[in-house]
């Protein structure tokens, strides 16, 4: 009985020795993640988009979708692009459809920078002939302290 309980609590302080190593390591920083994505759908044509980053100090990364889709013979267009280094990733992802009187776009471009900040903002846009084009843009910003995010749009064409 007394071999067992040694056993025990050599098991007890060996690991508890290893969590204090490993614990500084994994506090050094806390991950900042964040990302947009949104889109627009129309009678006959739809398109969307998203964007996602993630960075803890010592890793980046960055990822991005795209869909599009249109009906009676309309045409679609999709991309995804990204470039990373060592102190920043950045992926863009469009996506376009149209027909003989509707398009829609979406655009996504998230931006993140090593261990600081992860920037988003995705805009779709939906025209069809005769009316106003409809519009939403959608900006996150997301830092250590948390998440801000701004979004806007309008039924009216710029000009």
């Amino acid at each position: 009985m007394f071999a067992f309980a040694l056993k025990s609590s050599t098991v007890a302080s060996a690991l508890a020795a290893t969590l204090l190593v490993v614990a500084p390591a994994a506090a050094q920083q806390q991950p900042i993640s964040g990302g947009t994505g949104g889109g627009i759908q129309g009678r006959d044509v739809s398109a969307g988009t998203s964007g996602t980053g993630t960075t803890d100090g010592t890793r980046i990364g960055t990822g991005g979708t795209a869909d599009a889709a249109a009906a009676d013979g309309g045409t679609v267009s999709t991309n995804v692009a990204s470039k990373v280094n060592d102190r920043r990733a950045m992926t863009r992802s469009s996506a376009d459809s149209r027909d003989e009187d509707e398009r829609a776009r979406s655009r996504t471009r998230t931006t993140v920078r090593q261990g600081d900040v992860v920037r988003s903002r995705t805009m779709s846009r939906y025209k069809e002939r005769g009316e106003p084009a409809v519009r939403e843009v959608v900006r996150t910003t997301t830092t250590a302290d948390g998440t801000t995010t701004n979004t806007k749009g309008s039924s009216k064409p710029k000009r």
